[in-house]
């Protein structure tokens, strides 16, 4: 949570943490970079138009002789330096697009974005050494219940971890957080009470988690366990509760590390259940920056309950694994939506220089209408599936420069048609006369009867401005249409 401060509130901040800043070790770091950009545009300004980018973050790590370590982070409010609402580019009105002049309010300029202190030792002599925190938290207990990616600066308060009874080591934490209630203009920022304690430790050969966590008025919980019941045979389950949603989420899976009479495989087997509705607050929610696509347990098996495996072998240096799933859909509502049903194989093998890999997967499904679960609304599936995978990638010496050749191939079938996508990738970097160290790479997809690339030449010059020369063509919408020139630098201290 970012809080604005004001002069006044600067100088606060030093008068306290003044005798922290006469210890023995300061340790200031921060970065400050900026980004000068031109892309193609509406035939404003001659077709080009320019954004720029300054980001500044400072911090503070300051430890005493009583082991105390201060941390305060700094950073720039967020601003758009070429934005005037009053001014309309479209007749004519530029003058206020500029980096400066322009007013700057000294007083709502900064933000600390983070503030804590934290000290390891014992709280009294001869006691356990434990880690203990106050100001903004990190607290990463269970990605189902309390996952740090939630937590890290929005939970304020004190935490410690390092409390050691007998086998089992202990952490708790007890602070305050605000979040928003309600919906449209009855929304309004609530304060809650948030508490949570964890625990692990190893009992007769059994590895065990567990942690609970108090928010507001309602209370989360999860657990796991791991052991060995006979060599060559791995167990791990995890479960969750969240009294929110009175919902609950399970997962257990097997690894045999080897099978009778086939030494050389090995396979897995799992069971998951999770309930449609469970989504406590500080569960992971974490997705792919690239593509947007959810990386986290909850949301890839959000409503999901059924038992998958997996088996794998080499064979004469070829890398085999067979995958196989069966599980049925539910919706927000509970109600089961459908089924679905995956088999499928993966084969990967070096052959003079070249990686290859191939792949196929069938699914059938019964998932045959729209449905809404969590906060987001899937798609109807297709009742049958195909696709295979086939893909190459080998290291080319070309000249002095060894270029980095992939190529990728897709087809997928629903009853209806093949669809095929095609992938090439090259990268290399080359010296020039001039220019050391060029980096140079280049996309093409081909899919849909449509082809979209990219390409891509960055240089670092001696003086430490970096310059990226960029062309997207529908490759990817991370970056600018059409041509883009970029030229940027930063520092850390």
């Amino acid at each position: 949570m970012k809080r604005h401060i004001s002069i006044l509130a600067m100088v606060l901040v030093l008068v306290v943490a003044a005798p922290v800043l006469a210890a023995p070790s300061i340790n200031v770091g921060g970065s400050l970079s900026t980004v000068f950009q031109i892309v193609p545009s509406d035939p404003i300004d001659a077709g080009i138009s320019a954004t720029s980018d300054l980001h500044l973050e400072l911090s503070m790590e300051m430890a005493g002789g009583n082991q105390v370590r201060g941390y305060i982070g700094f950073g720039l409010t967020e601003w758009d330096p070429f934005e005037n609402e009053a001014e309309d580019p479209e007749l004519g009105e530029m003058n206020g697009k500029s980096l400066t002049p322009r007013p700057l309010n000294l007083m709502n300029a900064l933000t600390i974005n983070k503030v804590y202190l934290e000290t390891t030792g014992a709280f009294y002599e001869g006691g356990p050494a434990l880690t203990t925190r106050f100001g903004d938290l990190e607290v990463d207990y269970s990605p189902y219940i309390a996952h740090v990616s939630e937590t890290d600066g929005v939970i304020e308060g004190v935490q410690t971890n390092g409390l050691c009874l007998g086998p089992v080591e202990l952490a708790g934490f007890y602070g305050w957080a605000t979040r928003q209630v309600g919906e449209g203009e009855e929304a309004t920022d609530v304060r809650f009470v948030d508490l949570g304690m964890y625990g692990q430790g190893e009992i007769e050969g059994i590895a065990l988690q567990g942690a609970a966590v108090k928010t507001g008025d309602d209370i989360a919980l999860a657990g796991s366990a791991q052991f060995a019941p006979a060599p060559g045979l791995d167990i791990v389950g995890s479960a969750a509760w969240d009294g929110a949603s009175k919902a609950t989420v399970a997962k257990v899976e097997a690894g045999i590390g080897e099978i009778p009479m086939l030494s050389e495989a090995s396979a897995k087997v799992a069971f998951r259940s999770f309930d449609p509705l469970f989504n406590p607050v500080y569960r992971d929610d974490r997705k792919d920056e690239d593509t947007g696509e959810d990386i986290n347990v909850v949301d890839m098996n959000a409503g999901k309950r059924g038992v998958g495996g997996e088996i794998y072998a080499e064979v004469m240096g070829i890398e085999l694994t067979g995958k196989a799933d069966w599980h049925e859909q539910r919706d927000i509502n509970r109600d089961v939506v459908g089924a679905r049903t995956t088999v499928g194989a993966d084969a990967a093998m070096m052959y003079e220089g070249f990686d290859i890999t191939a792949g196929i997967s069938n699914v059938w499904s019964t998932v045959n209408a729209p449905y809404a679960i969590l906060d987001r609304d899937e798609d109807a599936d297709p009742a049958t599936k195909t696709t295979l995978t086939m893909g190459v990638s080998r290291d080319i010496p070309i000249g002095p420069a060894v270029v980095d050749a992939s190529y990728d191939l897709e087809l997928a079938t629903s009853g209806s048609g093949v669809d095929s996508t095609h992938k090439v990738a090259a990268s290399t970097s080359m010296d020039f006369p001039m220019f050391s160290d060029v980096e140079m790479s280049g996309n093409l997809k081909y899919a849909e009867g449509e082809a979209t690339y990219m390409g891509k030449v960055a240089y670092t010059a001696p003086c430490g401005i970096e310059f990226i020369a960029g062309y997207n063509q529908g490759y990817t919408a991370k970056r600018a249409e059409g041509l883009s020139l970029t030229a940027g630098m930063s520092v850390e201290f």
